[in-house]
């Protein structure tokens, strides 16, 4: 649902700048809702079809991608759209606004907020893990505080099966391959705030695909070498250089 074309009034220093982030390779309907995330999550906050489809063109989305993808999105009660003259006008849900902003402190904190105390909880038989907790067998979690009943040992280190079972060696893969990619991502810093709104979603969007994915644990319970955190922090610098734009503005 996604193409390559480019929107004819955007500099070249934007394209060098969002190139890393490869532009026109991403879910529409996903990128869609990061785009909202992002610029209008506030209840109340909305965005206009014009505005929406100007950053959408942006990032090398194509018209009719977006309307199938905004179709779906209405169809899946996150996005709601209503006529205004000869336009729309479209904001999230309130379903739609709840998703967005539990996700929010994963995707856009400086520090992650995990606990620092952490067990190794086992069940008698089947344990399944409650929220917060990570499932690591049949009957293993590990959890910030074990459920009563279960034998639970604090550890201040995992072993490298845990942190293989917590970390993928797809995820691992692809937050290093998001490390050389934000990190040559170098805005300008004169942009349109249409440029703006489209690089920050680029940005937004490549990591929220890894933060989402990565499992709310320390970091040194994840395996060497791994570059999530790296990430977080190239992500706060280049949101730090690009301020939200207005979204009238855009």
């Amino acid at each position: 649902m996604s193409a390559t074309a480019e929107a004819p009034d955007l500099t070249p220093e934007f394209h060098a700048a969002a190139a890393p982030l490869r532009p026109g390779d991403h879910r529409v309907w996903s990128l869609i809702v990061t785009v909202f995330g992002d610029l209008a999550r506030a209840e109340g906050a909305q965005i206009d079809g014009a505005a929406l489809g100007r950053i959408m063109e942006a990032v090398g989305v194509r018209p009719e991608a977006m309307r199938v993808a905004l179709h779906r999105l209405r169809k899946e009660g996150w996005i709601e759209s209503r006529k205004a003259g000869r336009g729309a006008v479209h904001a999230l849900t309130a379903e739609g606004r709840a998703q967005s902003e539990a996700a929010a402190p994963r995707i856009y904190a400086a520090r992650p907020e995990v606990p620092e105390r952490w067990f190794l909880a086992v069940g008698e038989g089947a344990v399944e893990a409650g929220a917060g907790e990570v499932q690591l067998a049949g009957n293993v979690v590990l959890s910030a505080v074990p459920a009563a009943g279960l034998a639970a040992g604090e550890v201040a280190e995992v072993p490298g099966w845990v942190k293989a079972t917590l970390c993928s060696g797809a995820l691992f893969d692809e937050a290093a391959a998001l490390e050389r990619a934000l990190g040559a991502v170098k805005p300008p810093k004169r942009l349109a705030p249409l440029e703006v709104a489209a690089l920050r979603a680029l940005v937004v969007h490549s990591w929220r695909r890894v933060a989402l994915r990565t499992p709310a644990v320390p970091a040194r319970f994840m395996p060497e070498g791994w570059a999530g955190e790296r990430c977080r922090a190239l992500v706060v610098a280049l949101l730090t250089a690009l301020p939200r734009p207005e979204v009238g503005q855009i």
